[in-house]
């Protein structure tokens, strides 16, 4: 039986990806002394954990999708772009032995003079374009083969990155968040332990469907099923934050969905959450909402000990205490996307 007839016939399960982010525990690394991916070790000890405790309630162990970082700052810095994978190779090869997928994550960071920094350059589409394009084949040199699985940094996506993704021959790509754009005053990427300023402007997407699609060429945001590209986007899982309607909206949101927009929020992880279970139910809140349900959400490999980490092992404790953790079943998107859409 084909995976995605086993998911979305009678039982109750619900296939989940799980990506982690693998890059250095910061943005601002030192070209004199390249920081240790240290957060990249402790993820790894923690994912066994992990799928040790999710195989107790199902019958199959789960999957995780491990996205390296090999983009130009990582080329820059640690003199290579596959750093990580050719310093750490016996990590891959346990992995893969536990049934665990790859795929590649970009960030277009550079280099400023000006700001004496490293900043992600959201403004520039050709150096987004080259930062990508450079990760995808740096990942099929190291790989062999191409790579079918991508997630962009930052949530960030513009049309060129896109066409550079399909032209590569990636499959599924797990960037998207469907909500609006960043407007945060102090206009920065963080990870656990540091910033990154960004400069031009973060895609609005709350007009992307928040379920998974193929996208048009002339847009990414507009789902088609003529003459549509081959990549699928699988948006991030995200809840809405205007759930309760009353009548008068939810006939205009009908009428007019560009003008009267719900308004979502990314399920991050990583994020401060009031309670531990109340993170989940609004997973189940959205799981339920989906004619045909899956949940995507990522980490980064952050520093131990920062609140990031921190964070997202408290919702991972969470989630074993919550009846979704005898439905959910962490596998790889690669086998499960076609049927979602």
């Amino acid at each position: 039986m084909p995976l995605g007839e086993a998911f979305f016939g009678s039982g109750p399960r619900i296939p989940a990806f799980l990506s982690i982010d693998v890059e250095p525990d910061g943005f601002q690394l030192s070209r004199s002394d390249p920081p240790k991916w240290l957060g990249y070790e402790s993820a790894i000890e923690f994912s066994e954990w992990l799928r040790s405790e999710l195989s107790k309630r199902f019958d199959q162990a789960p999957k995780f999708g491990w996205y390296y970082r090999m983009d130009l700052q990582i080329a820059e810095v640690y003199g290579r772009p596959d750093y990580i994978v050719a310093k750490l190779g016996e990590h891959i090869d346990r992995l893969r032995q536990k049934g665990d997928y790859f795929g590649v994550h970009s960030h277009p960071v550079r280099w400023c003079d000006e700001r004496n920094s490293w900043i992600h350059d959201f403004a520039d589409a050709s150096w987004n374009m080259r930062c990508t394009k450079f990760a995808l084949e740096a990942y099929a040199d190291w790989y062999g083969t191409p790579a079918q699985r991508f997630r962009g940094g930052a949530g960030f996506l513009v049309n060129e990155i896109v066409d550079i993704v399909d032209q590569c021959g990636v499959k599924v790509d797990l960037t998207l968040e469907p909500v609006q754009a960043w407007s945060s005053p102090s206009r920065v990427v963080p990870s656990g332990v540091d910033t990154s300023p960004y400069i031009g402007v973060h895609t609005d997407c709350l007009s992307a469907p928040p379920t998974a699609y193929r996208p048009s060429h002339h847009d990414f945001r507009v789902p088609t099923t003529t003459r549509g590209r081959d990549l699928i986007m699988v948006p991030m899982s995200t809840y809405s934050v205007t759930r309760r309607q009353n009548r008068l909206r939810r006939i205009l949101q009908r009428a007019l969905p560009q003008q009267v927009r719900q308004k979502r929020r990314v399920l991050h992880l990583s994020e401060q959450w009031p309670r531990g279970a109340s993170y989940w139910d609004l997973v189940a809140e959205q799981v339920r909402s989906m004619p045909r349900p899956y949940i995507s959400v990522a980490v980064r490999t952050d520093a131990p000990g920062s609140a990031p980490v921190i964070n997202a092992r408290k919702r991972f404790d969470g989630l074993l205490q919550h009846p979704l953790s005898k439905r959910l079943h962490f596998v790889d998107p690669l086998d499960i996307a076609p049927a979602l859409i």
